[in-house]
């Protein structure tokens, strides 16, 4: 029943004649994707919310396009067509602008819930959005754009649940398997289009098929049980999201028509004048909006004890009283909420009853005028009955029965809204407004682009003013002073030569550019390695971060460059920094035994600095731990350095060679080994040094040997 309704959908926005069309289709189909998610996943609830928050930031787009629409009816009754016809064409602009707006956020939004490319994924959105629009004909003549938001949200989601189904590693220009990566992508973009095309012959023949079927729907809206059934019909689509008016847009002309016809007939005397009419149910049947909003925005103002619903009543009366309520559909919302459907379909058709009994007894006189649909309420019942006083106060009976049918529903729909507003929020939080939260979340979002943008522009000049490059400080045996071997550590030279540490490694990280950044280094230290003259005594070590080492392919990364640059796993040693063992995972500790079994050595750096570090010591096969000098700060005091003892000694309760880091004294030196440290490494030994002066190191080494 689900895809029925997409296709309703789908069908309802081929005509803009109103412009809620815009927002309460998307939500519509918002409305859906939730229900799916939820019966998918407790946590999807997330989905939605996302979602609806990134309509409502459009939401200024739509309203301001129903703005220039009211403007332009009001500069079309002042006579002034060059103001209306602006106006006119600023709204059409906003609707074109607004379906590829919302395909572009909720792609981007989608993206981030899948490890596909967000571009990428944006751009998979719109060719499938152009694909179908094209074939359904929905591309406007005036800008050949497609402007139909509830595709461009279809194309977003459909493009969400290809892409999850199918892994794809990133294009790095630098990988070994650049060129078969490449290839992947091209066969998933290609088939992706294939079934996009496939998708869009598939809507297009389901539309055709709805159209015909309800087409061939014998309807009279002008008898009373046809009348019930039309009204029906309009509350049960706006329900669930779907422009009544658009997809019954035929029998709305048929009504149109006959009411000129009998209104004509009636002013020359021939027949007196229907009940039913299109000025009857334009007046009464839609005060407000759909499902007569106007009552429901009262009873919030009234009886509701939500702040938050108070103040989007607020927000949304200019509007209503204009009888556009899509922030009421939104912000509550009406759209598939099981409580507030019933008074929003049965309310209408309170009014129907109320209305044609009153007409039909003679209480009060017939509809004679067709009012404008954006005619605010008591005034178009005034104009409707011909400028008689009856029509508005039929309207506030029936607006203050309207009250009274929604206020149960609604207290009851606050009621739960509370409650699991309560649970999954904290006081804080309870406290906030809706668009207060909303606030704050643009404005993180803001923040965080800003910094990224900021990082992207510093590591932009910092690649092209100067360059990275390797350094290796010495690690040295304490019992065996030529038992020797070497930690590479990144440094930046600038275009002056002066070097710098490497600081700039947080802007890799906030960029989520770590892996591209650890490749660069593999490769750099491999090509060094080739002018070493090494051992599986001698190694060169290199430090991994988190988001390389949790990656899938590491290990065959790892093994490609080696092999590349011809150099043997056992000469290459990897150091892992607690932040990678804090998260515990399968995944890693499989990592580690792979990367063992091909002759790599593994290390624990800045061991003794957290808590994670003693209860994962035995968990993971380690072959070093390297105490971190923070440790060795602290042995100025009694209790240090019994700390820094009982330390070295828990890597040799767990086989593992023990390093001690920053030694740059000779009292921390004779400190260090007796505590029974294996291996010794800092200033005093010997400062990071470039490729040049580490390999005279070496060869006085071999000499000495």
């Amino acid at each position: 029943m689900a895809y029925d309704k997409i296709i309703y959908w789908i069908q309802s926005l081929k005509t803009n004649n109103y412009p809620n069309s815009l927002s309460t289709t998307c939500l519509g189909l918002l409305s859906v994707f939730k229900n799916k998610l939820t019966s998918r996943n407790n946590d999807s609830y997330s989905y939605i919310y996302d979602l609806s928050a990134i309509a409502l930031l459009l939401l200024p787009l739509t309203l301001s396009n129903a703005l220039a629409m009211l403007l332009g009816h009001t500069f079309n009754v002042l006579e002034l067509p060059f103001f209306s016809e602006l106006c006119f064409h600023l709204s059409n602009l906003l609707i074109n602008i607004y379906p590829l707006s919302f395909c572009i956020i909720s792609g981007y939004y989608l993206s981030h819930k899948t490890t596909f490319n967000s571009a990428l994924f944006i751009i998979y959105s719109l060719v499938l959005f152009y694909l179908i629009s094209i074939e359904n004909g929905s591309l406007s003549t005036a800008y050949y754009l497609p402007n139909n938001p509830l595709i461009a949200l279809l194309s977003a989601l459909v493009t969400f649940i290809y892409c999850t189904r199918f892994n794809l590693l990133q294009l790095e220009p630098q990988a070994l398997d650049f060129s078969s990566r490449l290839f992947k992508h091209v066969l998933h973009f290609f088939v992706f289009i294939g079934s996009a095309l496939f998708l869009s012959k598939v809507v297009v023949k389901v539309i055709e098929y709805f159209t015909s079927l309800i087409s061939g729907l014998s309807l009279d809206p002008l008898t009373f049980s046809g009348g019930l059934i039309y009204q029906t019909l309009l509350g049960l689509l706006g329900a669930i999201g779907i422009n009544g008016h658009n997809m019954l847009f035929s029998t709305k002309q048929t009504i149109y028509s006959a009411t000129q016809e009998n209104m004509t007939a009636w002013a020359t005397g021939e027949t007196p004048l229907n009940i039913i009419s299109q000025g009857f149910y334009d007046a009464f049947m839609s005060m407000g909006g759909s499902g007569n909003s106007i009552s429901l925005l009262l009873c919030v103002l009234i009886f509701s004890k939500e702040r938050n619903h108070i103040m989007l009543a607020l927000a949304a009366l200019p509007l209503v009283i204009f009888n556009i309520n899509e922030v009421l559909l939104f912000g509550l919302p009406i759209i598939f909420n099981p409580l507030l459907i019933i008074p929003f379909v049965g309310l209408p058709l309170v009014s129907f009853l109320i209305t044609y009994l009153c007409i039909s007894s003679g209480l009060v006189s017939p509809v004679v005028e067709i009012v404008n649909w954006m005619t605010p309420p008591l005034f178009s019942g005034y104009i409707a009955m011909g400028n008689n006083i009856e029509g508005t106060l039929l309207q506030l009976f029936i607006i203050i029965i309207g009250i009274f049918i929604y206020r149960p529903f609604y207290l009851s729909f606050a009621g739960k809204y509370s409650i699991r507003l309560k649970s999954v929020m904290s006081e804080t939080l309870v406290e906030k407004s809706i668009f207060t939260n909303l606030l704050d979340s643009v404005r993180t979002s803001a923040s965080n682009s800003l910094n990224k943008s900021s990082a992207q522009k510093r590591l932009a000049t910092l690649l092209h003013e100067g360059e990275l490059l390797m350094h290796y400080q010495l690690l040295q045996s304490v019992l065996d002073k030529h038992s020797f071997s070497f930690e590479a550590l990144l440094r930046y030279q600038d275009k002056t030569g002066k070097l710098h540490p490497p600081t700039f490694i947080c802007d890799f990280q906030l960029l989520n550019m770590m892996p591209m950044l650890d490749n660069l280094v593999i490769d750099k230290v491999l090509l060094d390695m080739q002018q070493m003259t090494l051992s599986p005594l001698h190694r060169v070590a290199i430090n991994i971060s988190v988001a390389s080492i949790e990656k899938t392919d590491f290990v065959s990364h790892l093994l490609a460059r080696l092999s590349h640059f011809s150099i043997p796993p056992q000469w290459l040693e990897l150091e892992i920094t607690e932040e990678a063992i804090l998260s515990d995972n399968l995944p890693l500790l499989q990592t580690m035994e792979n990367l063992k079994s091909h002759g790599l050595k593994i290390s624990m750096d800045d061991f003794g600095t957290g808590y994670a570090s003693f209860p994962h010591l035995n968990k993971y096969p380690f072959d070093k731990i390297k105490l971190d000098r923070s440790l060795l700060q602290d042995t100025v005091t009694p209790k240090g350095k019994e700390l820094y003892q009982l330390i070295a000694k828990m890597g040799e309760i767990a086989d593992c060679e023990v390093i001690a880091e920053g030694v740059e004294t000779t009292e921390e030196y004779e400190f260090v080994a007796k505590c029974g440290v294996d291996a010794v490494q800092g200033y005093l030994l010997a400062k990071p040094q470039p490729l040049s002066a580490t390999l005279k190191l070496i060869g006085q080494y071999q000499r000495i040997s």
